[in-house]
């Protein structure tokens, strides 16, 4: 991972950690100002907080996942041999197979912006048929193009599923 990477990693981790407290301080503000309203507002502030803490949670697991860490976990390529550098032809044709379906360069496209239920997927892409587009999750999880977070099932693009897609577009634009 690169020193840029590390920075801004830092950086956006920092600020969870600043919005968290902040949201904590505000919290405790409310909850004092709120002992002197007789209403009982049923726990309605601790639900939003529960809330707010988990969408913070699954931000900052989303950005480590889809941004910083491949499906086998971050590689750092500095000090290698170029020999060591070489990839398996198989290896290269399975992720071009991957990248060689319309729809399935769409799926990437729309995970790029951010994880999807496959529900977000279908209503996206309705030319594709809910059983296909599992397949092509598959196809793409297999290869390595994106994951599925195991306890919402969300699929996020990998790092190496935003690079292949990126080159790809750069391969078309030179050959068109």
């Amino acid at each position: 991972m690169s020193e840029d990477l590390r920075d801004e990693l830092r950086r956006l981790k920092e600020e969870v950690d600043r919005l968290k407290e902040e949201l904590k301080k505000r919290s405790e503000e409310e909850r004092r100002r709120a002992r002197g309203i007789y209403i009982n507002l049923g726990g309605i502030r601790d639900y939003v907080e529960e809330v707010v803490e988990g969408v913070m949670a699954g931000i900052s697991d989303e950005l480590e996942r889809s941004v910083f860490i491949g499906p086998r976990g971050v590689r750092i390529w500095r000090g290698r041999k170029r020999e060591e550098m070489r990839v398996d032809p198989e290896k290269i044709a399975s992720v071009m197979s991957a990248l060689g379906n319309e729809h399935r360069v769409r799926i990437l496209q729309e995970l790029a912006s951010g994880g999807k239920y496959i529900s977000e997927l279908q209503e996206k892409l309705p030319e594709i048929a809910v059983s296909t587009l599992s397949n092509h999750l598959n196809v793409l999880e297999g290869v390595g193009l994106v994951v599925q977070e195991k306890a919402r099932g969300r699929y996020l693009i990998t790092m190496p599923g935003r690079i292949a897609l990126r080159m790809a577009g750069q391969i078309a634009r030179i050959l068109e």
